[in-house]
């Protein structure tokens, strides 16, 4: 082991808390802040970087985010290179061992989580903004909200072993929570199942997939890359022929493209959340609002 990385790890193991202090948990997302809240109920003080209608896979390096991540215990991160553009560097400025790769301060959310659209072939920027390791918007599944929960759990566990016990039992009322709502959503559902939609980005994927959605294509050519007039063309072609009547977008997706393929095929533009926000402030209430914004745009 490098003296360095001894170093570092000696200062994580014989600098602990003090006995009332609280884990101080900072997360790239707001959803992730609210599933820690779950899991380290009144053990932790939780803090997201950035506000739930921004893209994730853009945040600036701000002075504010440098100190949070220097003040933190655990730093929780969706991971797959959503956050590559901007989340290194701000590690790297916070002077921060806790937090850095391989610590136990380091929690990467996807762990365990059964990934979508891994690339096949090798990738290069040339194909716009690919994810190499998959689709990373996996926080969209609700079963996949257990795992980042116990994910966290984990986590927790190794930074403040003596609370181990109430870490447990506040995962497994989470994941009850979750699984039932789950199931009841799936049921309220049905009239969803098989519908097929257009979508701008490929954010919705996982919701889709859990939900029985079908999506037929991307308004993007190349992910991350704003498409061409003639394959905006293409899909207006492909919305025609397959019927559809659904193009859903992000609230940070430019609406432009959207409009312009709905004035062509009278498909309705439909503006989906992807993450909690001041309205929406659970996650439950987030996967509800998904759902009843696209029964509401069908006429379900």
């Amino acid at each position: 082991m490098k003296l360095r990385t001894l170093f570092h790890l000696i200062i994580f193991i014989f600098i602990p808390l003090g006995l009332d202090s609280k884990i101080n948990v900072v997360t790239t997302l707001t959803v992730l802040k609210y599933i820690a809240e779950q899991v380290g109920g009144d053990k932790i003080i939780a803090t997201s970087l950035i506000p739930g209608d921004l893209d994730p896979h853009f945040a600036d390096a701000r002075p504010d985010y440098v100190l949070k991540l220097n003040q933190a215990d655990l730093l929780v991160y969706i991971g797959l290179d959503l956050e590559i553009g901007w989340l290194p560097r701000l590690i790297e400025q916070s002077r921060n061992p806790k937090i850095y790769s391989g610590y136990p301060g380091n929690c990467d959310a996807s762990k365990g989580v059964f990934i979508l659209e891994k690339p096949t072939t090798s990738v290069d920027r040339s194909m716009g903004d690919i994810h190499i390791y998959g689709n990373p918007h996996y926080w969209l599944d609700p079963l996949n909200a257990v795992i980042i929960a116990r994910n966290i759990k984990e986590s927790l566990e190794k930074i403040d072993f003596k609370n181990k016990d109430y870490y447990n039992t506040q995962y497994i009322n989470f994941s009850n929570r979750i699984k039932n709502f789950t199931l009841q959503k799936l049921k309220e559902s049905q009239t969803l199942k098989d519908k097929k939609v257009v979508v701008h980005h490929r954010e919705f994927i996982y919701f889709l997939n859990r939900f029985g959605l079908k999506e037929v294509t991307s308004l993007e050519e190349k992910m991350g890359v704003p498409p061409s007039a003639n394959y905006l063309k293409k899909v207006v072609d492909v919305v025609l022929k397959e019927k559809v009547d659904l193009i859903l977008i992000a609230p940070y997706n430019n609406p432009k493209y959207a409009e312009f393929v709905s004035e062509r095929t009278n498909a309705k533009v439909v503006i989906v959340p992807t993450n909690l926000t001041d309205k929406i402030t659970t996650y439950e209430m987030l996967i509800e609002t998904m759902i009843n914004t696209i029964k509401k745009a069908s006429n379900e």
